[in-house]
């Protein structure tokens, strides 16, 4: 595909995306006001909106599973509790489009679509639609978050630019997790869960209401046995530069992927009105682990990591039906990572949103959000990396605007714009444009068409950090990042078409194919000098194309749910070695997911992945992951009258060990435990 037929598309997205959302605003101002109908989704209580299928990520817009405005699966929280699992990228293996690479025990790269590291930042990670990825580095955060997994009540996948409703970097896609609400689970649990071997998670929660008050409370932790522990001394490492192994200390190379997690969360709810209601939480996450190789350097030192968020809230409905919040979110980090540097850093975020009924058919949010970050370094080695104009204060200030008009019985509209300035870059805009047209007077089967613009903004670390690594003489390091001049945004336009059918009472089917053109991709652009010195930077080296297909087919009843899928996603680069810092899309990929209620309160589970090889990043082209089958299998007995419950599983059976993968940035790797049995035992009170 050559330059001419690249931009021709890209013009195409732009003018498509522009003409659609100018419509969509002309319409909506020329529309009249009438009273709202009743059973729009903004008037329904809590209660009423919990028995609805619904997907708030996709918009901003409470909507119903069958009519987002973007592709989006949702994982029920009884998915979570029927496979077992007590990691959060694990379970996203059981959505569709969701690329999950386990770097070690405890680290992973996660993507949407591809373009995945442990630190890219092309998806956007949301705690009930607050922001939670890694300040410093950007891309989803789970090691840090104060998150139980039986607090979990789902999580929602949307594939595909999502900036226009949530910002910068949410280029291919987002994950939001949404928790249970302190109502809901009323009274105490006990979980633990053991594995073959020793690594350990416990989660305790105890949920009380009294008068306008609810609140809960939850605390848990989680052990995690190295890798070189769990084969019994026998894990095997792999350098991709075996020149330099006497330099990196080789010969004492050990895995250290354990991992201590001490996980606090509390959130209260207080009920000033039958209108309004104010919400606060704060959690705490406190990590030590072992550190792993980065640019050939390895100190073997444990690394500490403190994560603080918290949160006030309160939410207001009106008579008229409009509704709408305003909260503060603080996210607060101390890490110290002996391989690359200490942070400290503050994040403080303002935001409102007001949804209202401007006209009968019509449903419309406005908002805005201001963000101030506080970064600060420092260092003990001459390895680790320091930012530029350190201490660092940058600001970001968005406003967004998102409109669904039922302009007929069968045709709905919906129009999603925001622009974002920020102090460290530019400012940006991101719009996306979506037709959903029903089929049927039932809307059993609805087909989408949507155009999209985001954007990604190069954070602190890629504009400011400066770092040498992997002393090989006195004062001569092979490694040296330097600080760019001037990195511009990324930006993504996406052409999608879907569709979403009801084929039967039980089988429900859905269908999506997308076009994405990547513009100014950052990557690091690499020289060496006579003396063997590697020199990187930052820059927007080039574009790409990407495009898929992604099938989703489930069929839930009384006894259980039957589901299958199966996606390809291709992506072509400009150039033949382009960097991107993040490893290629698997091109297939496919799943299964098969649950049955038993007699006598048995349930049995099984869950099956299939990835096809996932191409490296093309600058480190000796780090291909092989292409792999998982199988999950568990097996749980309630008794006591449902108060209890015990399971019994194995995880990814098919596969004793797994090969090493080496990232972007990292020169060795081990090979990590595949199968593993274990055992919980769940308690209410």
């Amino acid at each position: 595909m050559g330059t001419r037929r690249f931009h021709a598309i890209t013009d195409f997205a732009k003018y498509f995306t522009t003409a659609i959302l100018v419509a969509l605003s002309l319409q909506t101002s020329a529309a009249l006001a009438e009273p709202a109908p009743k059973t729009d989704l903004f008037e329904m209580s809590i209660e009423e909106l919990m028995e609805v299928p619904i997907a708030t990520a996709t918009s901003r817009l409470p909507q119903a599973a069958g009519e987002p405005s973007m592709p989006v699966s949702v994982i029920t929280a009884e998915d979570i509790r029927s496979s077992g699992l007590t990691s959060i990228p694990e379970i996203l293996r059981l959505a569709p489009g969701v690329d999950v690479l386990q770097i070690d025990r405890r680290k992973y790269a996660v993507g949407i679509r591809g373009l995945h590291e442990t630190l890219s930042d092309r998806v956007t990670l949301l705690l009930n639609g607050r922001p939670c990825d890694n300040p410093v580095y950007g891309g989803p955060d789970f090691a840090g978050l104060p998150v139980m997994i039986e607090d979990i009540e789902r999580i929602e996948i949307v594939r595909g630019p999502g900036s226009a409703a949530w910002g910068a970097n949410a280029t291919t896609g987002v994950i939001n997790i949404v928790t249970k609400k302190p109502e809901d689970i009323l009274g105490g649990l006990a979980k633990t869960t053991i594995t073959e071997f020793g690594d350990t998670y416990t989660h305790l929660r105890y949920a009380q209401k009294q008068g306008k008050w609810a609140w809960k409370v939850s605390a848990g932790y989680e052990g995690i046995k190295d890798s070189d522990d769990a084969v019994h001394g026998n894990a095997t490492y792999n350098s991709t530069m075996p020149a330099l192994n006497a330099l990196m200390g080789f010969s004492a190379f050990r895995p250290r992927d354990f991992s201590r997690n001490q996980r606090f969360d509390i959130e209260a709810i207080k009920y000033l009105s039958d209108m309004t209601k104010l919400s606060f939480g704060i959690g705490h996450s406190h990590i030590e682990m072992g550190d792993y190789e980065m640019g050939g350097y390895l100190p073997m030192k444990d690394m500490r990591e403190d994560h603080i968020r918290s949160f006030m809230r309160i939410d207001a409905k009106f008579d008229n039906g409009a509704s709408g919040y305003l909260q503060w979110n603080g996210r607060f980090w101390n890490a110290n990572w002996p391989q690359t540097a200490i942070f400290a850093t503050r994040q403080h975020e303002l935001e409102a949103q007001y949804n209202f009924h401007p006209a009968h058919g019509h449903q419309t949010s406005i908002g805005a959000s201001f963000k101030w970050d506080h970064f600060n370094t420092t260092r003990d080695t001459v390895q680790q990396a320091l930012m530029s104009g350190d201490p660092l204060d940058e600001y970001n200030a968005g406003i967004f605007g998102i409109h669904r008009f039922k302009a007929t019985d069968r045709l709905t509209l919906e129009a999603q714009i925001r622009a974002d300035w920020y102090s460290g870059t530019h400012t940006d805009i991101s719009g996306r444009a979506t037709a959903l047209y029903s089929l049927d007077n039932a809307e059993k089967h609805i087909l989408r068409f949507s155009a999209a613009k985001a954007f990604r903004a190069p954070l602190a670390s890629i504009r400011k950090f400066s770092t040498t690594m992997l002393p090989a003489a006195p004062s001569l390091f092979m490694i040296n990042v330097n600080a760019p001049h001037n990195v511009e945004n990324e930006e993504t336009y996406s052409l999608e078409a879907g569709y979403t059918g009801k084929l039967t009472k039980q089988w429900t089917l859905k269908a999506n194919a997308y076009y994405q053109r990547c513009e100014k991709l950052i990557g690091y652009r690499k020289t060496t000098n006579f003396l063997g010195q590697t020199f990187a930077r930052a820059d927007n080296i080039d574009g790409a194309d990407s495009w898929g297909i992604e099938l989703e087919m489930e069929k839930r009843f009384k006894a259980g749910k039957i589901a299958a899928w199966y996606t390809y996603n291709a992506f072509e680069p400009d150039q033949t070695n382009q960097d991107f810092g993040a490893f290629l899309p698997a091109k297939h990929k496919a799943g299964l997911t098969a649950r049955f209620n038993l007699p006598e309160k048995w349930r049995f589970n099984t869950n099956y992945t299939f990835v096809n090889t996932t191409p490296p990043n093309p600058m480190t082209a000796n780090n291909t992951v092989k292409a792999s089958n998982r199988l999950d299998l568990t097996i749980s007995k309630e008794f006591n009258r449902g108060k209890n419950e015990i399971t019994f599983g194995v995880r990814d059976l098919l596969k004793k060990t797994h090969d090493s993968i080496t990232e972007s940035i990292e020169y060795a790797g081990h090979e990590i435990p595949g199968r593993t049995f274990f055992c919980s035992l769940l308690c209410r009170f």
